[in-house]
């Protein structure tokens, strides 16, 4: 995969699952980090980061692999009981209701 600008995803995978992410949440959940990076977000992060989901979905020749590669030393999903796949998909997801929320207030 060729380096791609992705730094919305990078942030939110180094600042909320990296080695310090018990300073925001310390379960060992995944979707209260989610609700973290939301609820501290403007409307431009969080389309930024479904874009950032969606390029580097993109761009993989190989899902795991590259996902490895990028965050090896960040963020270990299995670890959390998931897959990057999995991952990117549950983030996307809660991301994209988020902002269809806000449009319907």
């Amino acid at each position: 995969m060729d380096r791609i600008n992705i730094s919305e995803l990078d942030g939110l995978i180094q600042i909320y699952f990296g080695q310090d992410y018990d300073i925001f949440d310390d379960s060992d959940e995944i979707e209260p980090k989610i609700d973290l990076y939301i609820a501290s977000s403007h409307k431009g992060m969080k389309h930024a980061l479904i874009a950032d989901i969606d390029l580097f979905l993109e761009e993989c020749d190989d899902l795991e692999k590259d996902f490895h590669e990028r965050y090896q030393y960040e963020f270990e999903p299995e670890l959390w009981g998931t897959t990057p796949a999995e991952f990117l998909q549950l983030v996307r997801d809660r991301v994209s209701q988020a902002l269809r929320d806000e449009e319907n207030r």
